[in-house]
């Protein structure tokens, strides 16, 4: 049996049964013979609401010989059209093209043409290729959401405090959120990142930090700065007396991984997170990933975002991803406007928050936030010793 034929044959023979295959097919799950009659169809059903062979062979004439032959198909294998029938089918097709898929890329990783640097991102697609529908994707009734909001009434939130209370009283993050630290070079983004980054770790979550632009032993050094309260000078020069590094012993526990990833794409990214099973991934700078795909710089910081979000959205991990900002951002407070080269990383990330200026007037701004108020947030940045601390007029209510 011919399932992609039956399965098209039957929606023609009952219209009424497209709405239960057609929104979970793509072209791509047909074989080439087969898939202009696809793409008839979920034309016409999409353009009409609805589907019947007359229509789809007047307005698809190139495609009566085929639309006829999948009509003809389903009546002569005598089986049974029913919505059970009709979602099994198209079940069976989106595995069978999820398989040939996963196949496909199997092949191209055992390719000599392929190097070891292609493996992770290969391994990636590999895993999506077969994950189809996860349980809660599909419509759900109010009703039942109510009453799992009811059941889970003494379950506190599962927010990620970054270490600020004056920031986390009104940033919320959650596990699958992407929030974007935007500022200027030299204005905190890597040093407020790595605090945050060992403050998570702190609380025992699993944190993966990808640099795209600073060597590893260049972060401990800051980290070991802002921990000891030492000028970062002081360190690099390794001036800072013993005793001040017994300060650091509990360093040693914490979950927290850097790793160099220097042109490496998302789609890497996320391997090497699953491998090693992160809660939360730091991302310095985002600008700086790699999409090979992109036609302009443009669509290029587009496509990264859109893949950031999926990447939080997809695994759970809390996406925390540095962007610099334009360059009219250095002498004005910065706004949303200003995150370089895409207006994709607004829409996409849950929230943003922006630094700038300098230890004489300097500005953090929570420039966009789902989960609470926006605007100035009392903090400075301590460059020296490279952290960031409150600052003593608390602004209430705001």
């Amino acid at each position: 049996m011919n399932i992609h034929k039956v399965l098209l044959g039957a929606i023609l023979i009952k219209p009424d049964l497209a709405p239960y295959s057609l929104p979970d097919l793509e072209i791509e799950h047909f074989p080439p013979d087969l898939q202009p009659v696809f793409a008839a169809l979920s034309g016409l059903w999409n353009a009409k609401g609805k589907l019947d062979v007359v229509a789809a062979c007047a307005r698809y004439p190139e495609q009566k010989t085929a639309i006829l032959d999948c009509a003809q198909e389903c009546e002569a294998e005598c089986i049974r059209i029913t919505r059970e029938n009709v979602e099994s089918w198209t079940q069976l097709i989106r595995e069978q093209a999820a398989l040939t898929q996963f196949q496909s890329l199997a092949l191209q990783a055992g390719s000599a043409q392929t190097t070891f640097a292609d493996l992770p991102e290969l391994y990636s697609r590999m895993g999506e290729a077969l994950t189809l529908d996860r349980e809660g994707q599909d419509f759900r009734p109010i009703g039942e959401l109510v009453d799992d909001y009811v059941r889970h009434l003494d379950d506190k939130p599962n927010y990620i405090p970054t270490g600020l209370s004056v920031l986390d009283k009104h940033l919320k993050l959650s596990p699958g959120n992407l929030f974007i630290i935007g500022g200027r070079p030299s204005a905190g983004k890597t040093a407020l990142s790595l605090q945050m980054a060992c403050e998570m770790a702190r609380r025992g979550l699993r944190v993966c930090y990808f640099s795209l632009e600073t060597g590893p032993d260049t972060l401990a050094a800051r980290i070991i700065a802002n921990r000891l309260a030492a000028p970062l000078a002081d360190v690099r020069e390794k001036r800072v007396p013993q005793s001040e590094l017994d300060g650091l012993a509990d360093l040693h526990k914490l979950p927290l991984l850097i790793r160099s990833a220097s042109s490496k794409s998302v789609g890497w990214i996320k391997a090497q997170a699953q491998r090693m099973k992160a809660q939360v991934v730091f991302i310095d700078y985002l600008q700086l990933l790699a999409d090979g795909k992109a036609k302009d710089r443009y669509q290029q910081i587009t496509g990264i975002s859109i893949a950031l979000h999926e990447l939080a959205q997809t695994t759970g991990i809390l996406v925390v991803a540095l962007a610099q900002l334009n360059r009219n951002a250095a002498h004005a407070s910065p706004s949303t406007a200003d995150l370089k080269e895409s207006g994709q990383l607004e829409q996409d990330a849950d929230a943003i928050l922006l630094l700038s200026g300098d230890e004489a007037k300097y500005q953090a701004i929570l420039a966009k936030n789902k989960e609470g108020r926006v605007g100035e947030i009392p903090l400075t940045f301590d460059k020296p010793r490279q952290r960031f601390l409150a600052v003593t007029s608390e602004l209430e209510g705001r």
